[in-house]
């Protein structure tokens, strides 16, 4: 008798673990069910009727948007008198100074005369005009090999200025004292 308790007792654990197994399964399933169910519940009330998302949900996926460059705005270009054209517009890309008291020159080349100082952030037009070459500046904290770039200042005075002291985004330039 005592070699049948021996063989019953490993079934009985057999058992025992078996119906744990198949009870968990069952669980498991019908808890995965609920969820799926819940969320597709979600996705039906994340509308409203009229078929617009909720507006926690556009607000959450507002600041993941990619935010768009700057626009070109149309500044008005003067012409000099003996042109014979009346002032136009066209369209500009917009630039802010990012060195303070930037100098715009006359000619792409430090040996021109000073236009006018631009005070730093200063809100500045890019008149599509680049020089081939660059030239090396000292900016203070750094040196910096940039083209000339021409411009229109918000006063209408055009001139040129070292490409390093103006950008796309008001951030100082980290070289500049």
């Amino acid at each position: 008798m005592s070699k049948s308790k021996k063989g019953l007792l490993p079934s009985i654990e057999i058992l025992i673990i078996l119906v744990f197994f198949l009870s968990f399964i069952i669980w498991a399933v019908s808890k995965c069910k609920n969820t799926q169910l819940s969320f597709d519940q979600e996705e039906q009330t994340d509308t409203t009727p009229d078929g617009e998302t909720d507006v926690l949900d556009s607000l959450a996926l507002e600041q993941f948007k990619p935010q768009p460059l700057p626009q070109k705005e149309t500044a008005p270009i003067a012409t000099t008198p003996n042109s014979g054209t009346a002032k136009g517009t066209q369209s500009l890309s917009r630039l802010y100074v990012v060195i303070n008291n930037l100098n715009m020159r006359t000619g792409p080349t430090l040996d021109s005369s000073i236009v006018e100082q631009l005070p730093l952030f200063e809100e500045v037009y890019y008149l599509n005009q680049v020089t081939d070459s660059t030239s090396r500046i000292n900016l203070g904290k750094e040196i910096v090999e940039e083209p000339w770039v021409k411009i229109q200042s918000k006063r209408g005075k055009q001139g040129w200025v070292f490409g390093a002291g103006v950008n796309y985004y008001r951030k100082k330039h980290p070289g500049a004292e």
